[in-house]
């Protein structure tokens, strides 16, 4: 009896050896669906989180043009004259005429994601817009009253 002990013991332990040497296929599915579930549940939420982060970004740039704006109203008395949907190169290397001077200290952060523009400017009056390249549908606005809006898939309704 003393030597049947060691050999059971011996040929448990081979045994417990031989089962544990991998995974089965259905292990390795459900952590596949599970990986798969998640990875879903992951993908539009990030997705949608830059998209508003970059929104949000494209609205501080439509405050900042405005403030430049602004201050060309503080020295001239009236803001700057341009046509009707002029638009504004988010990078200052990108400009050309009068808009060396009336925006330069300007720069966007966003100008990768979003296009500005002048909806209007009269001598009394502007509204800045910031569309977002495609394939994002979202349009801020910006008005010298200080009316904004945002439409499209902004990620937010207003701001």
């Amino acid at each position: 009896m003393k030597h049947s002990i060691p050999v059971r013991i011996a040929s448990s332990k081979a045994s417990s050896l031989t089962a544990a040497r991998g995974f089965t296929l259905i292990e390795l599915m459900v952590v596949i669906c599970i990986t798969a579930i998640l990875a879903s549940i992951a993908v539009p939420a990030y997705s949608s989180y830059i998209t508003q982060s970059r929104a949000k970004g494209a609205s501080s740039d439509l405050v900042a043009l405005a403030l430049v704006y602004e201050a060309d109203f503080q020295t001239a008395l009236q803001y700057p004259l341009y046509s009707a949907n002029t638009t504004v190169p988010g990078l200052p290397a990108n400009r050309t005429g009068t808009q060396v001077s009336d925006f330069g200290s300007w720069a966007a952060a966003e100008a990768s994601y979003y296009t500005y523009s002048l909806v209007s400017s009269t001598a009394t009056a502007y509204t800045l817009k910031a569309s977002a390249n495609a394939p994002n549908t979202c349009v801020l606005t910006l008005t010298s009253t200080g009316t904004r809006t945002a439409t499209g898939n902004c990620g937010f309704t207003s701001w």
